[in-house]
């Protein structure tokens, strides 16, 4: 299924949990693995390096990555000057990857968390205009991934999860992964939200189970392990606790769930905090 990764990386600590996946699911699907990287503000000509430092760091990467290179089945390493984001889009619009995995962004040190957080910054414009799906690993304890066994899907019945559904089904029926599909519904929008009464509740998450099954039950067709739930709470820590609950291996989300369609630069509230907080690799579906 992931014949095709393209690794973004800034060759450095924040960057070795993506590496440690980016090479296990290469190895587990004898792929092709691109290690790409972006030397930031160097163009052709300025000072700084430009294209004349491109073989000294091209040998920095190997010697980084020297104890994973040997296993994989196949490797190219890239280099590219200018500005990270565009760059990355650039590359995959070009070699049409299956699966870009990222940790810090590619293009500098700043932390996982500002990069998430940051409207603008390469974390954001790349998940939101990547034409493939994106894996990312938060943490170190979101590296200890040996396969995809165990999945949980997270839904907002938003169009962008509709196309993260496709694209789970596709991966259960190829993979035959126990799949988890899961809605966290929120009961107290603001501080001045009404209350809801216990019976109540328990009416609505029963109303939205059997939406749930009427939605995506009938697409599900040779999909052979799966279950439903349906939680009360407020989504991105409902969605974590879940995973862990469920001890999954993987989470997939539709990209821009609490706002789709947006032409900004700007994830969704719910989709930034499950990738800071999960303790699994985070996938998230684009296009």
């Amino acid at each position: 299924m992931f014949k095709k990764i393209l690794f973004a990386t800034s060759t450095t600590k924040a960057c070795d949990p993506a590496a440690r996946v980016a090479f296990n699911i290469t190895n587990l699907y004898k792929g092709h693995i691109n290690i790409f990287h972006v030397i930031e503000g160097a163009g052709p000509g300025e000072a700084g390096g430009g294209e004349t430092a491109l073989p000294g760091v091209k040998e920095k990467i190997k010697a980084y990555y020297a104890d994973q290179l040997p296993k994989a089945n196949y490797v190219e390493i890239k280099i590219a000057l200018g500005d990270p984001h565009h760059e990355i889009l650039g590359e995959i619009q070009s070699s049409k990857p299956d699966l870009l995995v990222m940790g810090v962004s590619a293009g500098g040190e700043a932390s996982l968390e500002n990069e998430v957080e940051t409207a603008g910054s390469t974390f954001q414009k790349v998940v939101k205009s990547s034409l493939c799906p994106v894996l990312i690993v938060n943490r170190a304890a979101a590296s200890f991934w040996g396969s995809i066994s165990n999945v949980v899907f997270a839904t907002d019945f938003s169009k962008s999860s509709d196309k993260a559904f496709e694209f789970v089904c596709k991966m259960a029926k190829n993979t035959g992964c126990e799949l988890h599909i899961f809605h966290a519904q929120n009961m107290s929008l603001t501080p001045e939200s009404e209350i809801f009464k216990q019976d109540t509740i328990e009416e609505r998450r029963r109303e939205k189970l059997r939406f749930f099954k009427k939605k995506y039950v009938s697409k599900m067709e040779g999909v052979e392990k799966y279950s439903i739930e349906v939680w009360e709470g407020n989504s991105y820590i409902e969605i974590v606790k879940y995973t862990r609950e469920k001890y999954a291996d993987l989470i997939i989300m539709g990209q821009d769930s609490q706002n789709p369609g947006s032409e900004t630069d700007e994830l969704g509230s719910t989709i930034k905090q499950v990738i800071l907080r999960a303790g699994c690799p985070v996938l998230c579906i684009n296009k």
